[in-house]
């Protein structure tokens, strides 16, 4: 009685929208039952599902947890039933039936239950293990031998305690011996309600004496993922460390790159009912290094991030070595066609408009994990190939030249993993245990060295690997350490157990300088040298020689402009259009300095020192995009005043030569929310005649809205062509050098009136004599700027209403 009261006070607490969220869903229930309680209805069961979406959005909406998580779940269930139209068989009846009998609690009102603790795991130990056996079954020698491996054991005669403990923190490998067999269903169904919905569920073994065939068939009915017919722990973790990379490689990944939370969080809830692992970063910067660690099979790439849009990070994912055939998938609530196709165009590879149905996010994601799947297979893609725990040794030089031809901050080393005394090894081990041996090599190595992929086999027991890590110093304390866990392992048996040393040699892969196979051949020789002197020992030389040599600027310049945008070390001034014959105010011309980190203000380098620098690196569209990025934040940060704004940025023609480069600019507008009226784009025609952008670059980036400023700093007859050109409206000249008496800008009359001819409105830059106002009004100058009408500022705060010139 007291309950029943207790309920229907909680009831009358909960909202007003919670209560009838709450009899829209019992009434859903009501309707289930009675329309496919006993018989399928594959049109009915769509509109319930259509009905179940609905009420799993407002859910979300009140974040109603005890609501939204299981319609989710239940949605998900359903989703293959409705698209392909399959009837669900009696087993699958009875688990719908279970999920629906959940919706029917979840109707009432809530109540307060305290929520179970989970203990965080050291990062040091890879994973836990519950080990079920009675006490004379318990194989004494396997929970030391995991333990030295880094697993961390917990011990259970009985599957009472098991099942508390698992609500507590389910564990990554389930060890069940055989006798518990019957019981072993019940027990992985509780693992999965206790589960976080962030983990993987654990991998099951059945530990066997013999291999009976009949027995081993009832355990992997019972939902075991393997029978282990041997008691001996060596071989027992082998094949625990094999079944972790088979999971780690085989299943479906997915990188969310959200920054919204809630979305995120929708996202991840849908794939993992699915049995989909996923990786959540919220920022554009931790995508590279989540794609390098996280091997994702698909990437769900939200348009608009605070420190970069989907199209710059979808370029820079393609540009990865391994990613070719990587499927990204852009979400977004974007609603222009013309901005979407822009998206696929410059690397996506489909799009999903928020709010997401979850049968719409799985069909894709499994759609295209599928089709890429089918590609890499038809094409012998490297990306595919690593997928298992070994790849080819053709396929593993591939990727190894695509390192090597790439240019990337991290540090990448070439891996060469030998036994030492193969030929005492091979006598020991005999034919029959020579594949045993190196299938546990095999599953050891790629355990050891999580962060090296790919791995192929390079000879009789010898392993070539790709590590990668921030720096020399972390990747050289890695494989330092993966040596040595190698090195103290027992191979083969428990009982009569193989002690084997390891010889280790890493070199950096700098740059296309190098042939593969002649790093190769080094790598190989350096082990040798090792070995020679006795083995059992690690020769890493992780020295970058480009570094070593290059001009320090050089080195200043990429770290800046490879970094995330930041006026801390990308400072930004602008200097204002003074109007002479003009009449419009807010003009601005703006400038991007480099700053080095702990420098003080007055060490800045200028435009004319750094992007000649930049262009030798292949990064003067990274100056760009920088300037254009920095610059948009502070228009937007001025607010409604930012439409009497026009702000002139100095790029360079490279960036007319990047096809993403116009969805790339219409993509930041709109995430900055300013118009493409407040900037325009000036390109020096000097840049223009050497690199001869196509008139349909510019015409592209016309029609996102942009204005084109010209830099004439060419007199000749090829500057011609593009000051007639018609895109080009405004006209910026500098100070021409002094000759003789008299105002250097008398020199550039005739031009001025030829421009003017043309109908363009002309810029006089460099105005750093009162002397010059002048002959600039004379000419019929419409605007000036320089030291004489201000010097440069850091905000858009001149006063042109008082400026009299």
């Amino acid at each position: 009685m007291a309950q029943t009261s207790t309920d229907a006070e909680a009831a009358r607490r909960a909202p007003a929208g919670e209560r009838a969220l709450r009899q829209r869903l019992d009434a859903f229930v009501s309707e289930w039952r009675n329309s496919l309680g006993d018989i399928w209805d594959g049109a009915k069961a769509g509109l319930l599902h259509e009905e179940l979406e609905k009420i799993n959005a407002e859910a979300e909406a009140q974040d109603v947890g005890d609501i939204a998580t299981p319609t989710l779940e239940l949605i998900v269930f359903l989703c293959s039933f409705i698209e392909t139209g399959a009837i669900p068989s009696t087993v699958q009846r009875q688990a719908l039936a279970g999920l629906v009998d959940g919706l029917s609690q979840s109707a009432e009102a809530p109540r307060t239950a305290p929520r179970a603790v989970k203990r965080a795991v050291a990062s040091t130990v890879r994973g836990q293990v519950h080990y079920l056996a009675a006490g004379a079954r318990v194989i004494e020698a396997l929970a030391p031998t995991l333990g030295a491996h880094r697993f961390l054991v917990r011990p259970f005669d009985e599957t009472a305690p098991l099942s508390l403990a698992m609500t507590e923190s389910p564990p990554d490998v389930l060890l069940v011996d055989d006798a518990f067999v019957p019981q072993l269903h019940g027990l992985l169904e509780s693992i999965s309600r206790a589960r976080d919905t962030q983990r993987d569920p654990p991998v099951c073994l059945v530990l066997s004496e013999a291999a009976d065939p009949a027995r081993m068939l009832y355990a992997q009915r019972a939902g075991a993922d393997a029978v282990v017919s041997s008691r001996d722990p060596v071989e027992i973790v082998a094949r625990i460390e094999e079944m972790l990379e088979q999971r780690r490689s085989l299943g479906y990944r997915v990188l969310v790159v959200e920054d919204d939370p809630p979305q995120a969080k929708f996202c991840e809830s849908v794939l993992h009912h699915r049995g989909i692992t996923t990786r959540v970063v919220a920022d554009a910067t931790s995508v590279i290094a989540a794609v390098r660690e996280f091997h994702p099979d698909l990437v769900l790439l939200d348009f608009y991030l605070p420190d970069g849009n989907g199209i710059e990070v979808a370029q820079t994912i393609r540009a990865e070595p391994g990613c070719a055939f990587l499927p990204v998938v852009f979400l977004s609530g974007e609603q222009d066609l013309d901005r979407r196709f822009d998206a696929i165009s410059m690397g996506g590879d489909d799009f999903l408009t928020k709010p997401v149905k979850p049968r719409h996010l799985l069909l894709t994601v499994e759609s295209r994990v599928r089709r890429a799947r089918t590609l890499i297979a038809t094409t012998g893609s490297a990306r595919g190939e690593r997928r298992g725990t070994l790849s080819g040794r053709d396929v593993f030089l591939q990727e190894l030249q695509l390192l090597a031809d790439s240019s990337g901050d991290a540090c990448v080393g070439l891996v060469y993993i030998a036994v030492d005394d193969i030929e005492n090894v091979r006598e020991r081990v005999g034919f029959v245990a020579a594949g045993t041996l190196g299938q546990q090599l095999a599953s050891a190595i790629a355990s050891e060295l999580p962060f090296a992929r790919p791995i192929c086999a390079y000879g009789e027991y010898t392993f070539l690997a790709l590590a990668q890590r921030d720096d020399e110093l972390a990747l050289r304390q890695a494989l330092e350490q993966a040596r040595s866990r190698l090195a103290a392992r027992a191979w083969l048996s428990a009982d009569d157990p193989l002690r084997l040393n390891f010889t280790l040699s890493a070199l950096r892969v700098t740059g296309p300088s190098e042939r593969a196979e002649s790093l190769l051949r080094r790598a190989r020789q350096q082990a040798l040298i090792v070995q020679s002197a006795g083995g059992n020992d690690v020769s890493i030389d992780l020295r970058d020689p480009n570094v070593a040599s290059e001009d320090p600027r050089v080195r200043l310049v990429r770290a800046i402009l490879r970094s995330a945008a930041d006026l801390g070390n990308s400072p930004l001034s602008y200097q204002p259009f003074a109007p002479l014959a003009g009449n419009l105010s807010g003009q601005y011309l703006a400038r991007m300095q480099l700053k080095p980190p702990r420098s003080s203000q007055s060490i800045l380098i200028d435009p004319a020192e750094y992007l000649p620098l930049a262009r030798a690196l292949g990064l003067a569209t990274h100056a760009d995009r920088r300037l254009i990025r920095l610059a948009l934040r502070q228009i937007h940060a001025r607010g409604n005043t930012a439409d009497e704004l026009r702000v002139f940025l100095p790029l360079t023609a490279e960036s007319l030569l990047d096809t993403a480069f116009a969805p790339w600019l219409a993509t930041e507008l709109r995430a900055h929310a300013v118009s493409a009226a407040s900037i325009a784009l000036e390109f020096d025609i000097a840049d223009l005649i050497e690199q001869q952008p196509a008139d349909g670059a510019i015409e592209t980036l016309q029609r996102v809205g942009a204005r084109f400023c010209l830099r004439a700093n060419d007199d000749s007859e090829r500057a011609q062509r593009w000051l007639n050109h018609a895109a080009f409206s405004v006209v910026r000249f500098e100070r021409p050098a002094a000759s003789g008496s008299g105002s250097p800008w008398a020199a550039l009359a005739n031009r001025f009136a030829t421009v003017r001819g043309l109908g363009k409105i002309i810029v006089a830059s460099g105005v750093d004599d009162m002397s010059d106002i002048g002959e600039l009004l004379r000419s019929g100058t419409h605007y000036a700027n320089g030291a004489a009408v201000c010097d440069w500022l850091r905000d858009f705060d001149f006063d042109f209403a008082g400026a009299v010139l």
